[in-house]
């Protein structure tokens, strides 16, 4: 009886079905997307008590629409259970919606609100409306995606896709960072500090030209902890959305340049990818929250819970991010955590793993390649894995080494061994990647800096949030030069023969990234010619800055904040560049040749 009945509601609406559910689509474009400018005008520029129940009203109303909107669909689907379980993320926000609009109009209160400020959490209720906003202006692009085939839009080279959404994010955030409620009423940010701070905030660099600390409020720092998490993930975000562009079905031009990107043997495997590392990526992060806020003494520094919670959570999606920034004052040299190893070690292993490159990690710790590994013993890690792995822990052993014999009795005097031992390996590991630091850059010795430009040229792993030329990079050139000196035909590692193309691109992003650095360097010379000439600034210092600024690292020896808007500028499009890539810009630029099927012959020249 239920089914006929079921049948009967689902032939009288049939005739009815295409034209409400695309009313519904463009009330839910328009309505969400106007909701983005509400929200930008409410959390962005001072509000009168009048003006925020006004807009509070409206947030009210878009809310009751998704209601609507969301039981609309639920009555014209043929399977209700199968539009439920589909659905399920809209199915249990829609829920809580419910659920709190009930309580607040019979009670007078918000239920999760409530609760989470009951344990310290204030302002929950703020973030709660901003990240339901969020969810359903991403559910446009969302359904977008799934109903057109947008392949014939996309006929742009995906690098350069990839570039203009890099740019996108940038300008985006250049804009939020300069709406009037995101810094303290005594600062007003000027355009090139709120570009620099977005740009370093997305390329997850950590350069800062203003104390984000300090000057920024709690909704500045919000938008600089969303840049964060959106850069890092931008490359392999990049990649999926074009597999979601192209339903699930890429050309030959667009998977050479996503294994660019991500340096993986193949693409076209991994429907699920971008899924997987964000699943990956939160539990990381969410682990190293917890972590951190164990390990954050609260005393003299947090106002109350909620504000370490958000100092805890922001640290640890900095430093898997390997961002660099803070909002600790003085960053983890502060007095009150500056001795606290275990919180280095923490930030450590945090920043460790996200250099080191979610599909390296998902061949060592995936749940299928540990099952496969325990079946067949015989099995290894992948090549590629094997060669971050490897290189990677060389790399670090190696700087410790050379950071513990130049700094023993300086930076490292009065440090117990363990505190030794944890401050060696996490600057060892910090100028690859992060940019965090123990210890007063500027008061190292001559030779661990020039150590730490190698480092910082080396950088992280291909795939992860990092930059530099990448550890595989670094490696292929290493063995190159072996094989050289040995004589052999062809680049070998780890018993496995380097394709020579392979091993041209590697020299090609080296001498990219060498030329970048040197005509990024010559132009800072320029623009701080007269600090230098005064002695403000020393040459090392300018090398180390655009060095760390080209390879998204965010070191610095403190001159940062006393650039001229010139020498910002040059570091701006450093970090762009160093989050983009070289390869990336030369592909972008470079001219396709017709045809590759000939050869010229050979030529022979002395060298050296």
């Amino acid at each position: 009886m239920l089914n006929d009945f079921r049948e009967k509601v689902n032939l009288s609406l049939y005739n009815s079905k295409n034209a409400v559910l695309s009313l519904f689509r463009w009330l839910h474009i328009i309505i969400a997307l106007s909701m983005m400018g509400v929200l930008t005008y409410y959390y962005g520029f001072p509000q009168t008590e009048e003006s925020q129940e006004f807009l509070i009203r409206i947030i009210e109303f878009s809310f009751l629409f998704y209601i609507i909107r969301y039981f609309v669909k639920l009555i014209y689907d043929y399977n209700l259970f199968h539009y439920i379980r589909s659905n399920w993320l809209e199915t249990i926000i829609v829920a809580l919606l419910i659920v709190e609009g009930v309580s607040y109009n019979l009670f007078g209160i918000i239920l999760a609100a409530h609760f989470f400020e009951s344990i310290g959490f204030e302002g929950f209720a703020e973030f709660s409306n901003l990240t339901i906003q969020l969810f359903f202006v991403a559910y446009i692009f969302m359904e977008i995606f799934k109903k057109r085939d947008f392949r014939q839009y996309f006929k742009i080279h995906p690098g350069l896709l990839f570039t203009l959404s890099i740019l996108g994010i940038i300008l985006i955030g250049t804009g939020m960072l300069m709406l009037p409620e995101m810094t303290q009423d005594s600062y007003n940010i000027s355009f090139i500090d709120s570009l620099f701070i977005s740009t370093s905030s997305t390329s997850v660099t950590g350069l800062a030209t203003i104390d984000i600390a300090n000057i920024l409020t709690f909704k500045g720092q919000i938008v600089v902890l969303f840049l964060i998490q959106v850069g890092a993930l931008n490359t392999i975000a990049f990649a999926a959305l074009y597999l979601l562009i192209a339903k699930f079905g890429i050309g030959i031009k667009q998977h050479d340049v996503i294994e660019d990107f991500v340096n993986n043997t193949s693409f076209l495997d991994t429907e699920t990818m971008f899924y997987k590392i964000v699943k990956w990526t939160l539990a990381i992060e969410f682990l190293g929250f917890v972590c951190v806020f164990i390990l954050l003494e609260p005393a003299g520094m947090f106002a109350d819970t909620s504000d370490r919670i958000f100092h805890s959570l922001f640290h640890s999606i900095s430093s898997f991010c390997n961002a660099g920034l803070t909002t600790i004052p003085n960053g983890l040299m502060n007095a009150l955590v500056v001795d606290n190893y275990l919180l280095h070690g923490v930030t450590l292993g945090l920043f460790f793993l996200g250099g080191f490159g979610m599909i390296y990690l998902f061949d060592i710790f995936g749940v299928q390649s540990l099952r496969k590994r325990m079946k067949y013993p015989w099995k290894t890690l992948r090549f590629d894995t094997k060669i971050t792995l490897y290189t990677t822990l060389f790399l670090l052993v190696l700087g410790a080494a050379v950071f513990y014999i130049f700094e023993y009795d300086r930076s490292l005097e009065g440090k117990s061994g363990f505190g030794a031992l944890i401050t060696t390996l996490f600057h060892s590991m910090t100028t690859r990647n992060a940019g965090f630091s123990t210890v007063d850059i500027s008061a190292l010795s001559l030779p661990v800096i020039v150590f730490f430009l190698f480092l910082m040229f080396v950088g992280a792993s291909s795939g992860s949030s990092g930059g530099g030329i990448r550890v595989s990079t670094f490696a292929i050139m290493v063995s190159s030069v072996v094989s050289t000196i040995k004589r052999k035909p062809h680049v070998e590692l780890f018993k496995r023969t380097i394709d020579n193309e392979l091993v041209l691109k590697a020299y090609s992003i080296f001498v990219f990234f060498v030329v970048g650095n040197l005509i990024g360097i010559f132009a800072l010379l320029v623009t701080e010619y007269q600090a230098i000439e005064a002695g403000k600034f020393m040459l090392i210092d300018i090398i180390f800055e655009h060095v760390s600024a080209a390879s998204t690292v965010g070191l610095s020896t403190g001159i940062t904040a006393e650039l001229s808007e010139p020498g910002k500028i040059v570091l701006i499009i450093a970090m762009f560049v160093g989050r983009v890539g070289t390869l990336t810009i030369a592909y972008l630029f470079g001219k396709q040749v017709m045809s590759r099927r000939y050869k010229y012959p050979k030529g022979h020249t002395m060298i050296g």
